[in-house]
């Protein structure tokens, strides 16, 4: 993908609820029930304040200008983050079939190049991620991936386990909410017989532990956590696994029982 010029910003942010980007209102929304219906001057963006201010600042040190994100909904962020670093390509997937006002924002506005949306995409389809992927960055590396998708263990291992090799040395893949079953506010009784992330996040800090430049460093908030990659090559070809690149000794990670076995382990 050759760089291609942008315009300034315009996106406006003050540091309130509202963010104003164009022709609309971004804006943000707090806890876990559904937000309001937009309109095609008014998008939800679901992250409250504390979130959106704390993770734009790590993804300010990037200056990105190719960014993924995997979880669109109703496509706020999506809007946000292209806006906010003016970024010459942003591939978006989401699970679910359409996200109108997000459709809509980008035909009228003419950033249909810039930002490609992958509706009705899996975040655990590998052979869409890689396809998507070789097609929207013909083989350029990626600044930044982020992950708001399933916040499910299984699948979010797997779409890491898929892009975080496409991620350049110094950049960042983000995993938002991996906290949900340990936070204060969350319900209980919410996804009781989920799969943990945190085993996950044990896993990364291995990685990066065992010092062969695949992870430099990881940032945990307690709304996302931040894994900057380092410089060591990664295969793009599907056959990256994290368990190749740690030990454990007698450090016990809770996987999953389709992640205790591999003969468990469904083909991808």
């Amino acid at each position: 993908m050759q760089p291609s010029s942008v315009p300034e910003s315009t996106l406006v942010d003050d540091g309130g609820m509202i963010v104003r980007v164009r022709d609309i209102e971004l804006r943000l929304w707090e806890g876990l029930q559904a937000a309001p219906a937009g309109d095609p001057h008014r998008i939800y963006l679901y992250k409250d304040r504390r979130f959106l201010t704390a993770l734009a600042a790590v993804i300010d040190r990037i200056s990105p200008a190719r960014m993924v994100e995997i979880g669109v909904l109703t496509g706020g962020s999506t809007i946000y983050w292209t806006e906010r670093y003016q970024v010459q390509r942003m591939a978006a997937f989401e699970i679910s079939p359409r996200a109108t006002l997000l459709s809509q924002y980008i035909e009228r506005h003419g950033l249909t190049d810039r930002m490609r949306v992958h509706f009705g995409t899996r975040q655990d389809d590998v052979p869409a991620l890689v396809s998507a992927i070789a097609q929207d960055f013909a083989g350029e590396q990626i600044d930044v991936i982020l992950d708001d998708a399933s916040h499910q263990y299984n699948e979010t291992r797997t779409t890491l386990e898929t892009l975080l090799p496409y991620v350049r040395n110094g950049g960042i893949y983000v995993i938002e909410d991996w906290a949900w079953g340990h936070h204060k506010n969350w319900p209980p009784q919410m996804w009781v017989n989920q799969p943990l992330m945190s085993p996950l996040l044990s896993e990364l800090m291995l990685v990066c532990g065992r010092g062969r430049g695949v992870i430099d460093r990881i940032d945990i908030d307690p709304n996302f956590a931040v894994i900057w990659r380092g410089p060591t090559p990664l295969p793009t070809d599907g056959t990256f696994r994290l368990t190749d690149h740690y030990v454990s000794r007698d450090f016990q990670v809770a996987l999953p029982p389709s992640r205790r076995h591999p003969s468990t382990v469904p083909a991808r």
